[in-house]
């Protein structure tokens, strides 16, 4: 045992790490994948957003009155003074979040341009800090002179008037809009799922670069010399040190699911307690895959820089290939072919097989047993690898 606490030692002198990969990321994954399923709204129908807006009319003909009078009526409009000093100012300060200045000339151009087919005269707007809102009063603002010069050319002796009534019969016509619960779509364990995928990187960071650093340590030339050199025999050293290395392994995975246990309350949202707990021990089989990593690479003398580096490129990539990042369903064929080659892949399907239904079944089990074996499987071959390069350092 003496040998095991030394070991765990040599991973707690580096605090460092365990707080950046362990706590930060796994706080990152709350904010990444929790928080951003919470609280999807719940509305009965479609609200256009709005916007705080002044109208600058330097032109102050009828067409431009009509024009102004649209956009008054779909945002909230706010009296400012034409003046460049005042304009900036209340852009500055979010007085408003667009200012849509109408320039001379307006009105007479959109008919004529409109009706000579030429190019229809630009609206001028200054963004403000809420550029969503801004762009959405230029579609708005362009949508409406583009309504207004189609007008003018299929009634040519029209007037500004005549435009101005066509213009306001098309513009309220929109395509049906319905707003549909996703978070309700996608079941109660969706925020914990898209944690737990997350969490396949920082699991990966934090496990290959810790057990790394102890298994180097413990694997140095000096230490081993030592371990010849005394009746210990170096079979329960490497016993004793990958137990070390197992206990951070624990300890990082249950930091992680605890986290994300209690931050997406996924017990208290209906969901069985055989399924979380399925869907931990998923992810408990899957951590042994970074330690089999780091077993190989302290086996190759890899350095700290090198573990730090290894542990996050490797981390990303399988964390990508498992879908943390984007969907594999909107990735191209050859990407989704190369998915299955990851272990992160068959984990999340594991977990999503128990997460993604009201209650398990055979075939539920079936595919998570699948999902569970073939991760352990990566496992084993990974650490295959790391024997192979002790036979071939010691032959």
């Amino acid at each position: 045992m003496r040998i095991c606490r030394s070991a765990l030692a040599i991973g707690l002198r580096h605090p460092i790490y365990l707080g950046v990969y362990v706590l930060f990321l796994s706080l990152l994954g709350i904010f990444l994948t929790i928080s951003s399923n919470d609280e999807t709204a719940v509305t009965s129908g479609y609200a256009p957003a709005h916007a705080s807006i002044a109208i600058i009319d330097r032109d102050g003909s009828a067409l431009a009155g009509e024009f102004g009078a649209y956009l008054a009526e779909m945002h909230d409009a706010v009296d400012i003074e034409d003046e460049s000093f005042e304009l900036q100012d209340a852009l500055a300060t979010n007085l408003v979040d667009a200012v849509v200045i109408i320039p001379e000339g307006f009105g007479a151009e959109c008919l004529d341009r409109g009706r000579a087919g030429g190019e229809l005269p630009t609206i001028q707007i200054a963004y403000g800090s809420y550029t969503q809102g801004s762009a959405l009063v230029e579609t708005q603002a362009v949508r409406w002179v583009a309504l207004a010069g189609a007008a003018a050319a299929l009634e040519p002796d029209a007037d500004a008037a005549r435009v101005a009534e066509l213009v306001a019969a098309a513009a309220p016509v929109r395509a049906e809009t319905h707003v549909e619960n996703l978070a309700q779509a996608d079941g109660p364990a969706k925020p914990f799922q898209a944690y737990l995928n997350f969490s396949t990187y920082s699991i990966t960071c934090s496990v290959v670069v810790c057990a790394g650093l102890v298994l180097t340590t413990m694997n140095g030339k000096r230490l081993r010399a030592r371990a010849l050199a005394s009746p210990m025999r170096l079979r329960r050293l490497g016993v004793e040190t990958l137990a070390a290395c197992f206990v951070l392994v624990v300890c990082v995975w249950a930091v992680s699911g605890v986290v994300g246990v209690v931050a997406s309350g996924v017990l208290t949202a209906g969901v069985g307690f055989a399924q979380v707990a399925l869907a931990l021990a998923a992810m408990l089989v899957f951590a042994l895959v970074p330690l089999a990593l780091a077993f190989a690479l302290a086996q190759l003398r890899m350095s700290e820089e090198g573990l730090n580096a290894l542990g996050n490129i490797g981390g990303m990539l399988m964390s990508f290939l498992g879908g943390a990042w984007v969907p594999l369903d909107v990735l191209s064929e050859s990407v989704q072919a190369v998915a299955r080659f990851a272990p992160t892949f068959w984990a999340n399907d594991a977990i999503a097989a128990v997460l993604a239904v009201p209650e398990l079944t055979v075939e539920v089990l079936t595919r998570y047993a699948i999902g569970v074996g073939v991760t352990a499987l990566f496992a084993v071959a990974i650490t295959c690898v790391g024997f192979a390069a002790i036979r071939s350092r010691e032959a």
